[in-house]
Parts: structure tokens; sequence; C-alpha cells
């Protein structure tokens, strides 16, 4: 969504609530802090180690802003001091240290450009957050209002111009009148306790999941995996009775669509006992689901491999399967999802203590 705003906007207009809803969602969700022993009072020196860490409790948005200097120099850094100022008329802020090398730059700019970073934008912000020669290099990026780059996939962008400069410590305060935003559909990336992280809606009054909470139900990590793993895999498991399809048959096809594995290989993955792990391979034989792949390993080993009977039963159950994921997972982020996948996977690989065989 693309919007510009003239200088007399209505200031019944709700515009500005939308376009800042993007930030706000995570610059405004701080809870206040409980009171601990180290507070300071009155008069007293304040740890600035301690400070920082303090400040670090606060979860902010991260941005890019950027600008062009008076050579034409395309300028950009990081900065996670954005707030909204005013909603009319809409004006934002940010700060700037006020020994940074590019302070005269944003000084003396009429425009600069408030770049919001998507969830998957963190080389984005480590780019600008270093010394390098060129950091616009190679960026998918356009030239805004007043010549300040907007950079491509961000979550939301403000175009600005640079009315006021306030002086604040060791920092100085930028206050810019939004000229023109464009917001897009995209979780933004989170910078907190000095790591990148992202939002994670909180469910609403009466979905939290109070039919299973209690204690140990509640706050115990097997339960809860025995309980999704029940909830999540039980239309698909339907559906494999309704296919008259073993759960073991499909546990070890799956396992051997991709290249295939020897038989011990097979048995580490699926953990399946193996009186059962035997009788399953022999029913797949007998249906020509998988085969022995030549030529044979090292050692002489068979490698058992999906033929292509086995290779198109295991395409329509992954169909089903992979459907199934899609909705469970519909609202959650991508880089959400891709976490929790790779979450499981070291925690498997932890638990499974020996190497693979092969």
């Amino acid at each position: 969504m693309s919007s510009a705003i003239p200088c007399g906007w209505p200031a019944r207009s709700s515009t500005p609530r939308t376009a800042l809803r993007t930030w706000n969602a995570c610059a405004s969700s701080f809870a206040l802090l409980p009171k601990t022993t180290a507070s300071r009072s009155r008069g007293t020196q304040l740890d600035s180690s301690g400070f920082r860490n303090a400040l670090g409790q606060f979860a902010t948005g991260v941005t890019v802003v950027t600008t062009k200097s008076g050579s034409g120099d395309r300028i950009g850094l990081t900065a996670n001091s954005f707030n909204s100022a005013s909603l009319d008329p809409p004006m934002v802020l940010w700060s700037l240290r006020n020994d940074s090398l590019n302070f005269e730059v944003f000084a003396n700019a009429d425009h600069f450009a408030v770049n919001v970073l998507a969830a998957d934008q963190v080389d984005v912000s480590r780019r600008f957050s270093r010394d390098v020669e060129d950091r616009f290099a190679g960026l998918d990026c356009i030239e805004g209002i007043g010549g300040a780059p907007v950079i491509a996939g961000c979550a939301a962008t403000f175009q600005c111009r640079n009315v006021h400069r306030y002086s604040g410590g060791d920092h100085a305060i930028f206050v810019g009148e939004v000229l023109q935003f464009d917001v897009h559909d995209r979780t933004p990336l989170v910078f907190h306790r000095g790591d990148y992280t992202v939002t994670m809606p909180r469910p609403a009054d009466g979905t939290d999941g109070s039919e299973i909470a209690g204690g140990y139900v509640d706050d115990f990590l097997l339960p809860l995996l025995a309980r999704a793993y029940r909830l999540f895999g039980l239309p698909f498991y339907e559906h494999l009775t309704e296919q008259k399809i073993p759960r073991d048959e499909w546990r070890v096809l799956a396992t051997l669509s991709d290249q295939g594995c020897t038989r011990d290989e097979l048995a580490w993955i699926i953990r399946m006992p193996d009186d059962i792990l035997d009788s399953t391979l022999r029913a797949l034989f007998n249906q020509e689901m998988i085969a022995e792949a030549e030529p044979r390993l090292e050692g002489g080993l068979p490698r058992l491999v999906c033929t292509p009977r086995g290779s198109r039963r295991v395409v329509k159950l992954l169909a089903v399967a992979k459907a199934r994921e899609a909705d469970v997972l519909a609202d959650f982020p991508e880089l959400e999802q891709q976490d929790f996948k790779q979450m499981l996977r070291s925690m498997i690989a932890r638990l499974a203590g020996s190497k693979r065989p092969r």
C-alpha cells in the first residue's frame, strides 16, 4: 500500500495509524518493568553497562535510515530509535550519535527515508551496521523523495522532509514530516536483548489453549509434543487408514523417497523396533514398492530405494501431508516456521546421541 500525504491532512483521518501499525506493533508492546534490586535512586551514578542492558529489555523494530549527500552519495545506517512523533501532522523521529561519521550529512539533508526492515532482512541490518565501502552495492532499492534510497522488501517505508533537530545528550534527535509511506504485509524484524527476533501474536482471551492448561501438562515439553503430534497427525493418519496403508509402511517409504539409505541407516532414522522394521520391509518388497539399488555401497551393503511404484504412492501421500502442514502453520510467519523446524532437528540430533551409521 502506498500513500502520499498532503500538507493539510485531515485531523480525523486514521491513515497514519495504519501506516505506523507495523512499527508500533513491536515498539509499543512492552510491559511495565518490575521493581528490581538493580534500580537506582536519584543522585546515584548510573552504571552505563547496566543502563544499556536495561534498555535492551525494550524490544524495538530495526530500521535503515537513508539519505543522499550533497555530493550525490547514497548514505544509510541502522537505527532502532525510530518512533512516531505526531499523527497530525504526520511526523516521525529517530536519533543519531553526535560523533557519527554521517552526522553532518543527515544534519544538512533536506530529506531522509526510514526503511522498516522485515524479518528476513537481518543481512541488510548487518550490512548497514558495518564499516563497508559501499553499503548499497547489489542492494535492490529505488531513489525516493529528495534522492533518499528506498530499500525493497521492507515491512514499511516512510519518506520524510527533515524538519527539526534537537540535542539529546550524546545523540541528536531528528524529526521528519512524512510525505509518503508504503506498508507491506511482511513480518517486521525485531531487536531484543542484543539479538534479532520476530514478533509472535498473543492468543486472544479464551483461545490461549486453556483446554490443556494446568501445571505439568501445560509446562512440560513431553506432553506438549505428544499432544501436538496427535492433533497434527490425526487427519493424515485417518487418510492412511482410508487408503488401507499401514503407518509403518508410510514411514519407511517417506524416508526412502529422497536418496534411499541402508537398512541400518533406516533403523537409526525412524527408530522402529527391528522385528517391525524387517516385516515392514518384506511387505514393501513384496508389493514392489522398494528395491535394492545397484551398485552396492562400500562393504557390499545394499542401498534401499523406492521403486517408481513406491515413488508414486509417496508423492500422493506427501501432497496430503504437506497440505495438512500448511493448514496447521498458516498463522505463523515463515521465519518462525523455519526456526521451529530447525530447533526440532537440533533437539533430535542431540537426543539421538550416536552418529548416523554408514
